[in-house]
């Protein structure tokens, strides 16, 4: 039994380590007897906990002195250190930790004083693949040090999920929507409207007519989720005097976690790119996103067995603001092609055949 250790530094935000999730799941497929250790911000420590095959999470608090966390990067020998963050501060955690292969990537080794840190680099471009594929290619660049070939999509099974939800807090939730009116075993949606920013909002009355066609369409209990601060206040608040349907509120009542633990439990999710819709694909559950300013090249669930409804092209109209940069997508209306998708993502969810998606491409 291999006695290797492995070393993985994403520092970034929450939503940069759900999207790592997937090549900390493909480095255990690969060295399924080594030891397998995060580092993490503090606030994301409970999520790393949900992903299958780590033995180990180091915090890490900012504007701390985390002397015990360097303590424990640095002890012992690793195998392998890999740099998802690309700082300095992450740089130099790899440099002092001797290990015998030292990875990040050319695109963030900036001056040369950090790319001595490293031993490896990997020339995976941002531009020109999905998200979760780039951190990818990082575990793969190790592979390739070791002697290794990353495994053929073509041949190999599509892994499981990426994040996995404690039963018992799945468990704790369900009865939680008990108390709140939706039965254990009742079939739920969730409409997650909320994002960190102004320009992937959609109208209110767009979400008010999805939440109709999620109730009187399919007889599924709605739930609204969100954090209800910040710029997503008004814009829930808003959404919610627009409502006709009813929907069991959720916002800013719910951790990340346990935002999770719902999303495990739905029959579908719609909402906007975010947090939520990745927490979606990692669970394999399916999703119908809104995508506008963001590239679903880069940010689309990209797992074949999900439904993910990516409304491009003729589906939207094109509309500026002048309260905004650029341009926003918001006008279209939720009709055929919106309701298509989210019947072919319940068709999914019941276990019915699966279809792809509008293709994205990069642009």
């Amino acid at each position: 039994m291999s006695s290797a250790r492995y070393l993985l530094i994403q520092l970034k935000r929450i939503g940069d380590f759900i999207l790592t999730a997937p090549a900390v799941q493909a480095l255990r497929a690969a060295r399924p007897h080594a030891e397998i250790v995060l580092l993490v911000p503090m606030q994301v420590t409970a999520l790393a906990e949900c992903v299958p095959g780590v033995d180990r999470i180091i915090p890490y608090r900012s504007g701390r002195a985390n002397l015990e966390t360097w303590g424990s990067a640095l002890a012992g020998e690793w195998e392998a250190v890999l740099d998802f963050t690309g700082t300095d501060r992450a740089a130099l955690i790899v440099q002092l930790s001797r290990a015998v292969h030292r990875l990040g990537y050319a695109k963030f080794a900036g001056h040369r004083l950090r790319r001595m840190a490293y031993t490896h680099l990997s020339e995976a471009s941002v531009r020109d693949l999905h998200t979760v594929d780039f951190h990818l290619a990082l575990v793969n660049e190790l592979l390739g040090q070791l002697g290794e070939h990353a495994p053929d999509p073509a041949t190999h099974p599509e892994p499981g999920p990426a994040l996995i939800t404690a039963h018992a807090l799945r468990e704790s939730m369900r009865s939680r929507l008990a108390d709140l009116g939706v039965p254990r075993d009742a079939r739920y949606a969730i409409i997650h409207p909320g994002t960190a920013r102004e320009e992937k909002f959609w109208l209110d009355d767009r979400w008010a007519e999805v939440a109709a066609h999620l109730h009187d369409g399919h007889g599924l209990h709605v739930l609204l989720t969100g954090s209800g601060d910040g710029l997503e206040k008004s814009h829930l608040a808003r959404l919610k005097t627009a409502l006709r349907t009813p929907v069991v509120d959720l916002t800013g009542s719910c951790s990340l976690l346990e935002t999770a633990a719902l999303i495990a439990g739905s029959q579908v999710i719609v909402g906007v790119d975010s947090m939520a819709m990745h927490l979606s694909a990692l669970q394999h559950r399916p999703q119908v996103a809104l995508f506008g300013p963001t590239n679903p090249f880069h940010w689309r669930a990209r797992m074949s067995t999900l439904w993910c409804s990516l409304q491009l092209g003729s589906c939207l109209k094109r509309c500026s603001s002048p309260r905004l940069k650029g341009e926003k997508w918001l006008q279209f209306p939720p009709g055929r092609c919106f309701r298509r998708w989210i019947r072919l993502s319940l068709d999914y969810a019941e276990g019915g055949a699966m279809l792809n998606s509008l293709a994205p491409r990069r642009q």
